[in-house]
């Protein structure tokens, strides 16, 4: 995890916490996401659910989970998205919904809102 200071030792930004297997294990990492759509359009007020799935980095490992799959929208003025993946479109615009693996790996989302 990175956290950014200003020239006074606030803290300003905190990226996401991610956590790593290391290799030779039984266990591995996420190599891809899988997201059931790349582009969302929806209606004020409308909600859309996003279905992920991790895919390991080999067929011989299990994927280790220390947390759950991460989401984010870069503009909640005109979408926000839950914490199991249910986008709510809330003004017209367009943004981004980031979807992270807890390896890091992530996968962008476009919605627009009509």
């Amino acid at each position: 995890m990175v956290v950014a200071l200003n020239e006074k030792g606030e803290v300003v930004a905190i990226s996401k916490l991610i956590h790593v297997a290391t290799k030779g294990g039984k266990v591995g990492n996420c190599k891809k996401l899988k997201v059931n759509k790349s582009k969302v359009n929806l209606k004020q007020g409308k909600k859309f659910k996003l279905k992920v799935k991790q895919i390991a980095e080999s067929k011989k490992v299990k994927l280790k989970k220390h947390r759950k799959i991460a989401f984010e929208s870069d503009n909640q003025d005109v979408a926000v998205v839950s914490k199991k993946g249910i986008i709510t479109a809330k003004k017209k615009g367009k943004c981004s919904v980031y979807v992270y693996a807890q390896n890091g790996v992530n996968k962008q989302v476009k919605v627009t809102v009509k």
